[in-house]
């Protein structure tokens, strides 16, 4: 129950990464979409089970660099929606280069992406605390813990998929633009918002 519970409570939120998927299913598909839900759950997947088997280390290790590596996180999400806002707005061959990243690439980028998200960092942080006050899990507590966290992860970014891939050949290829356009300002603005130490 407690997976299950971190995992909705990490991909509910709609955050940059949430806009970035639901962005994709309207512009792309449901397929797409889909892919690139599966990559952020991955994610959520290796966060969960470094929360149950080594938080408490990690944290001890990493305590001394968590604003550099908010930094750079920001700094990455930042970077990414300005690269895909500058190639939708260019369009020509280099949006159509964009376009036609196999859904391969697109799971491997949102995997990158989540890791490196600071809202999911900073969760799966503050939930690694928790998990090791007090006494130790037995095995079969982390194992159900894990798998909890990834199967609501997955189910949920399959929702957004589906919300949003059944909107793809409803909309104009203008209102796909404008949609495109307002999700990648949203996800640049979050990572400024993060850069600049306003919490989000």
């Amino acid at each position: 129950m407690q997976g299950i519970i971190a995992g909705y409570g990490i991909a509910i939120p709609v955050g940059p990464i949430g806009i970035l998927i639901l962005e994709l299913g309207i512009r792309r598909g449901f397929s797409t979409a889909f892919s690139a839900g599966a990559g952020a759950a991955t994610a959520d997947l290796i966060y969960a089970t470094i929360a149950s088997t080594a938080g408490a280390l990690l944290v001890s290790i990493l305590a001394p660099y968590a604003h550099t590596i908010r930094l750079v996180s920001a700094i990455v999400l930042v970077g990414f929606g300005v690269w895909l806002l500058y190639h939708g707005l260019r369009g020509g061959k280099q949006s159509k280069k964009v376009s036609a990243m196999s859904r391969v690439d697109t799971y491997l980028m949102f995997l990158g992406l989540t890791l490196l998200n600071p809202v999911t960092v900073a969760y799966f942080t503050t939930l690694i605390l928790g998990l090791t006050a007090g006494t130790a899990a037995s095995s079969i507590d982390m194992f159900l813990f894990v798998v909890g966290a990834f199967s609501a992860s997955l189910s949920w970014q399959t929702l957004l998929a589906l919300v949003s891939g059944s909107a793809h050949k409803r909309l104009s290829s203008k209102l796909q633009f404008v949609t495109f356009a307002f999700g990648n300002c949203v996800v640049i603005l979050l990572g400024v918002l993060i850069l600049i130490g306003v919490p989000i």
